[in-house]
């Protein structure tokens, strides 16, 4: 069971779909094709191949709501944030951070790829320093029977606190139809 799972994985036989809270307001739907160099953990990858070519990573994205604080964090008179759905096309290590972080909207509460300010001020005026993302759905199909199997979790109560705080009452929940 664990090697067909794991097949449907590699094939891109599963659909994932993700929320993310990101600095700014990102507006529409797009799809960003942008390769990724793979990124090396110090101890676990300390032999592998350090000069590959960047990997092939795209992911969809749709922006879901808008928001703002009146504060002034860096130099915009008020902070402001969107609220996005995301669905990565392939699956590449921190695709979606790294994707958004070059889109210049990088995900709240992200200490490698985000931004050190706007975390900061989160994790004073909020009381949060989460990262700001969520496995939302997942799509595949049973190992055994063959038949689709959609599944989905419930957003986390710290994000949804957050999103409330910037003034967004109902988090909705994330179908991959958005894309």
């Amino acid at each position: 069971i664990a090697r067909i799972l794991s097949e449907q994985f590699s094939e891109r036989g599963v659909e994932k779909g993700y929320l993310a809270m990101v600095r700014g307001h990102l507006h529409g739907q797009n799809t960003l094709d942008y390769p990724l160099k793979e990124e090396l953990d110090k101890i676990a990858d300390k032999n592998a191949q350090q000069d590959k070519e960047p990997q092939t990573a795209i992911t969809r994205w749709t922006n879901l709501l808008h928001g703002e604080f009146d504060a002034p964090i860096g130099k915009y008179e008020k902070a402001r944030f969107s609220l996005v759905a995301l669905k990565p096309q392939t699956g590449r290590k921190h695709q979606l951070r790294r994707h958004l972080a070059h889109l210049r909207h990088p995900i709240m509460g992200d200490t490698t790829h985000g931004d050190g300010k706007q975390n900061k001020y989160f994790k004073a005026h909020l009381g949060e320093q989460r990262l700001m993302l969520h496995a939302a759905q997942l799509n595949l199909t049973h190992p055994v029977t063959g038949i689709p199997v959609e599944l989905v979790a419930s957003v986390p109560r710290s994000f949804t606190c957050i999103c409330q705080k910037v003034g967004w009452s109902d988090v909705p929940k994330l179908p991959l139809s958005y894309f």
